[in-house]
């Protein structure tokens, strides 16, 4: 080899040995997924069939100019704080108000391009607002509180009405005559702008959280436990039947409702209901299947056509045939945890009974039909079978891979054990109705849930059967605090944190469990081995164990965001996630921990290995994001 070629081939050599810590160094987390939109939208309004807005928490304003097929936030740069904005009401194109948490009013102008906040003298969360011209409006809000304004928003006054309750919902149909809704079936009606408010029978004793008047004399409210009831002459209110179903045992409560004329209605329940009326409400009936299972808060039915419906989890539902089927536009709940089985099986589930399946390793999810509920754990024993768990006591089983979903658990149980696979017996019988907030499989056939209140659950069959567990047999209080996080390392050993920096561990198998409180509110546990454990929490605690829980070492992290997974792939290496997107990782086994640059803002809720070792972490507006 002559002299040039050696110095070539040196080069090489040493350019690839240069560039390969670069290389390895530029493994970066990448997003796979995640939502436009991350809030709960509380209202939906159109001023005619092109221009509508919809307002939500953290002090979101979308506008449409376009019927929908575009939504567009405002103003273009983020208001200068952060509230939860509740409802929405514009006169033309141009002229809007928006009412919120802490007295909020905003107006704009120039249709939602700048938005001016005014002053209402009030910190009193204001929940309803109506404007019959440019000057007459009013508001309302908690403990009996209604404003008005006589000059378009710039002055307020607040009127009394002889009520503490709160006032959910207030609607003007003239400068002088309106109606107002709240707590305890309370309705109210002024013939005198709000001078004098008279009290109305409304044949209910439901919280009444949203009301409509169609003309002066026609007009419904609804409410809780599925309360509606309804006007023809504006004083005398008549229940009607909203055959709401009892997703939880008890019937869903509604939330809002609007009618285009005195035949067409439509009202947006929990758990994703849509109820539909076509005569005036003399018959309500319940969409199925429902579209999403979030909470829906929001409705307007623009025409005989056109309806839109809002809520949580940035729901947005349009209707084009008044309100028979719905489009989802927007639907975006938090991810809480995710499991791999293979390589190329994995699932991830949240809030609103999401269920998300990859059959192909993570490049694509498809939604799963898991339930209503809120999901917070989920573990395979093989490739066709495996359990999600989840609040109102939810436990859904799966043996064809998740194509199907059923639910073993009975969710008006409360606590009576009805659920033939779950038991809690004795003292424990209570815990039955609890829900799960996470879930461990320590083997194929053992794994344990746990959640509210010290509720433990345990099965040694793979699933058949699930048995209560006693994790505070002396009474310490540690059971009766919420357990977010459990880890098991196979059939006896594992470890359990919750509330008040409770944490447990049992090895063997949960006969007996040992107790202590120590430090913050703790998420999440993570087993290397018997005498090394790992807990995070709140205020970005990280505690580390090497004795088996005799003696904890606070770590020091470069955060104090809550943190709310972690995970070890051996003693040296570790990760931790959580609020605000951050991720921190250890090389040198929690000595120094580093924050690693991360693609989302979005709450981070759990984080996993994958066999081949990629990780995956999971959080709210649906964010999955891969390293």
């Amino acid at each position: 080899m002559n002299f040039r070629i050696k110095m070539l081939t040196v080069m090489v050599v040493m350019l690839m040995l240069c560039t390969a810590p670069f290389a390895l160094a530029q493994k970066m987390w990448e997003k796979v997924s995640e939502s436009q939109w991350s809030a709960t939208f509380s209202d939906v309004f159109f001023v005619d069939e092109q221009h509508g807005w919809i307002v939500g928490s953290n002090s979101t304003i979308l506008h449409t100019t376009d019927g929908g097929m575009s939504w567009e936030r405002q103003p273009s740069q983020p208001l200068p704080f952060d509230i939860e904005l509740k409802k929405v009401r514009f006169l033309n194109p141009k002229l809007g108000w928006v009412v919120g948490d802490k007295g909020t009013v905003l107006k704009t102008t120039d249709g939602g391009q700048t938005w001016m906040k005014k002053n209402t003298g009030t910190s009193t969360a204001l929940l309803a607002v109506t404007f019959v011209d440019e000057q007459h409006g009013w508001a309302s809000g908690d403990g009996g509180f209604i404003i008005s304004t006589a000059n378009g928003g710039t002055t307020w006054t607040e009127q009394e009405i002889g009520t503490n309750n709160s006032i959910e919902g207030i609607y003007f149909v003239t400068p002088e005559l309106g109606w107002a809704a709240g707590g305890g079936g309370t309705l109210l009606h002024t013939t005198d702008g709000g001078q004098n408010w008279q009290f109305q029978t409304s044949n209910t004793v439901q919280t009444l959280d949203s009301l409509f008047m169609l003309n002066e004399s026609t007009g419904w409210a609804v409410g809780s436990g599925g309360a509606v009831v309804a006007t023809v002459n504006g004083t005398e209110w008549a229940v009607q039947e909203s055959h709401v179903p009892n997703s939880n045992g008890m019937p869903e409560p509604i939330w809002d409702v609007h009618f285009v004329d005195e035949k067409l209605g439509i009202a947006a329940a929990e758990f994703g209901v849509i109820l539909r009326t076509t005569d005036g409400g003399t018959t309500w009936a319940p969409l199925s299947p429902r579209p999403v299972a979030a909470r829906l808060q929001g409705v307007h039915v623009v025409n005989q056509n056109e309806a839109w419906v809002v809520g949580a989890d940035a729901t947005i539902l349009h209707s084009s045939d008044g309100g028979h089927t719905w489009e989802i536009v927007s639907n975006s709940p938090s991810l809480q945890a995710v499991h791999f089985y293979t390589d190329r099986l994995g699932w991830a589930v949240g809030l609103s009974g999401t269920v998300l399946h990859t059959s192909d390793g993570g490049e694509t999810w498809t939604p799963q039909k898991g339930g209503v509920f809120e999901f917070f754990g989920v573990g395979f024993v093989s490739e066709t079978k495996g359990y999600i768990v989840g609040s109102n006591a939810a436990l859904a089983e799966t043996l064809d891979g998740g194509n199907t979903w059923a639910d073993l658990s009975d969710p008006g149980d409360e606590g009576h054990g009805t659920a033939q696979r779950i038991k809690f017996d004795g003292i424990m019988s209570w815990r039955s109705a609890m829900g799960s907030y996470a879930m461990s499989f320590g083997s194929p056939t053992h794994a344990w849930a746990v959640g509210e209140t010290g509720r433990i659950m345990h099965t040694s069959d793979g699933g058949q059967t699930w048995l209560g567990q006693d994790c505070d047999p002396m009474m310490t209080g540690a059971g009766f605090n919420n357990l977010y996080g459990v880890h098991f390392i196979d059939e006896k050993v594992g470890w359990v944190v919750g509330d008040a920096g409770t944490i447990i561990k049992t090895t063997d198998g949960g006969q007996t469990w040992m107790s202590m409180l120590q430090g913050p509110a703790l998420k999440d546990a993570f087993v290397l081995n018997p005498q090394t454990v790992w807990v995070v929490g709140e205020q970005g605690a990280i505690m580390l164990s090497t004795d088996s829980g005799m003696v904890w070492t606070e770590q020091t992290v470069p955060t104090d965001a809550n943190l709310n997974a972690i995970l070890f792939l051996n003693e040296n290496e570790g990760w931790a996630v959580g609020d605000n997107g951050t991720i921190l990782r250890t090389a040198d086994g929690g000595v120094t921990w580093l924050m690693q640059e991360s693609p989302t803002m979005s709450h981070l809720q759990d984080i996993v290995k994958a066999p081949s070792g990629q990780l995956w972490a999971v959080g709210d507006a649906t964010t999955i994001i891969r390293y």
